[in-house]
């Protein structure tokens, strides 16, 4: 069940980073502008943020055989309508298809994990999770450009829709019901408020970099952050809420809620900063750009099963310390580099970054969902997956907003390091949750 559902996830995120290099030949073909085509990857953020929060009840609604049979029946839909397409409406359609079933299968593995292994195993699987959902969007890209380049952008759609096939096909006949679904009514006064706020607010972030619609973003987050409100507010009031909040009166997980958005937010933001430093600043191809970032992304997959493995053993207090100490260290001998900075320096503190991030991506949302009642896992899963998305977007606007301020909108060398200057103080912020916790007297596993 445990690789069926990872099967699910690698063929969901493929389609979730391959349009950033496709999507050239994609406006060609439809004759679209690039404001026009840049919806094709928004529109698929702004699907998951409504999605992800709706998952819990879908959880408990439906057996997972049925939810992991529909969620990919959804994909390969949206895949067949996306290669087919001939207007960007239809096009749009198919990839709302796609994203709202790569919005259930991120929930759903790391709710099956805590329900399938026991308490000894289940950081490593959880990273075995973590290396096939970190690395697919890291060689998608690249894989994409070149299929796209050889045999026309249709044949990524048509080749992950087989894909996508094979695995209905496997789920068939093979999967078994982890959890069976019971009776439980939908709240459509908390589903609309949870689709204004979340989407609305995934919305106003990604156009919030954007000069010409700035303006919009920020009062489509302000409407958003009302939603929320009245949402969170319902939430604690109604009987069956959409998503429970219970899991905030647990120390530790809010402890590994923060942690988990203080590190995408590192994560997201440099991941970001560094390819504009590499080719817009020094002048390196997109090409040998990758190149120098491809060995921290390789060990980033390699060590999350370890870091997995440390996790079952050690428990999350020396994972925690080590890891946030290495990312401090990274991000601040990134905040000091110029023109003259030797490659080879920036694809060590690269590695060492990645090694870092893999350290502790998945051992904190094993802890925070361990730390809660298993009937809230579901919830806690959501929780975690939506703050930590929200707060990778922010900081890589924020972060953008740093590298551009001094040239007029256009990226410097002080921007980028006063930028990893700014990611090094938020680093220092997981340190010293890192700190708090070695040094409490609860014993924390």
């Amino acid at each position: 069940m445990f690789y069926i559902l990872l099967a699910g996830c690698v063929v969901s995120s493929l389609m979730q980073t391959s349009m950033t290099t496709v999507l050239p030949a994609i406006m060609v073909s439809l004759h679209i502008t690039a404001s026009s085509g840049q919806w094709l990857t928004s529109i698929f953020t702004l699907a998951m943020g409504i999605m992800i929060p709706i998952t819990p009840f879908l959880i408990k609604r439906f057996s997972t055989r049925k939810l992991i049979i529909s969620a990919l029946s959804i994909f390969s839909v949206g895949l067949l309508v996306s290669g087919i397409a001939t207007n960007l409406p239809v096009m749009l359609i198919g990839r709302v298809l796609q994203a709202l079933s790569s919005g259930i299968f991120v929930s759903l593995t790391q709710v099956a994990v805590m329900q399938i292994f026991p308490a000894d195993k289940r950081g490593l699987y959880m990273g075995i999770y973590g290396l096939a959902v970190g690395g697919v969007p890291i060689f998608a890209p690249t894989l994409a450009g070149y299929i796209s380049d050889s045999f026309g952008y249709r044949v990524i759609f048509f080749g992950v829709f087989g894909l996508s096939v094979l695995t209905l096909i496997w789920t068939l006949f093979s999967a078994r019901n982890i959890s069976e679904g019971v009776k439980a009514e939908l709240d459509s006064k908390s589903v609309l408020l949870s689709v204004v706020g979340f989407g609305g607010l995934t919305l106003a972030l990604d156009n919030l970099n954007t000069a010409s619609t700035r303006s919009i973003a920020i009062i489509t987050a302000l409407v958003a952050v009302f939603a929320l409100i009245l949402f969170a507010r319902r939430q604690l009031r109604i009987k069956n809420p959409l998503l429970n909040f219970k899991p905030f009166a647990n120390r530790s997980f809010v402890i590994a809620l923060i942690g988990s958005m203080l590190l995408y937010a590192v994560m997201m933001a440099g991941s970001l900063i560094l390819p504009i430093y590499l080719q817009t600043l020094r002048g390196y191809s997109a090409t040998t750009s990758g190149l120098i970032t491809l060995p921290g992304s390789v060990i980033m997959m390699a060590f999350s099963p370890i870091a997995g493995r440390l996790f079952d053993r050690f428990g999350i207090k020396p994972v925690l310390v080590v890891g946030s100490i290495a990312l401090l260290l990274s991000s601040l001998s990134l905040g000091f580099v110029n023109n003259t900075t030797s490659i080879w320096y920036i694809l060590i503190a690269y590695m060492f970054r990645m090694l870092a991030v893999a350290m502790m991506m998945m051992p904190l949302v094993s802890w925070g969902l361990s730390v809660i009642d298993q009937s809230l896992t579901t919830h806690g899963s959501a929780l975690i997956s939506s703050f930590r998305t929200f707060s990778g977007a922010f900081c890589m606007v924020g972060m953008t907003d740093v590298l551009t301020h001094f040239a007029g909108g256009q990226a410097t060398i002080k921007g980028v390091d006063l930028a990893f200057i700014g990611l090094s103080v938020l680093a220092a912020g997981l340190v010293a949750i890192a700190l708090v916790q070695l040094f409490s007297k609860k014993r924390v596993k």
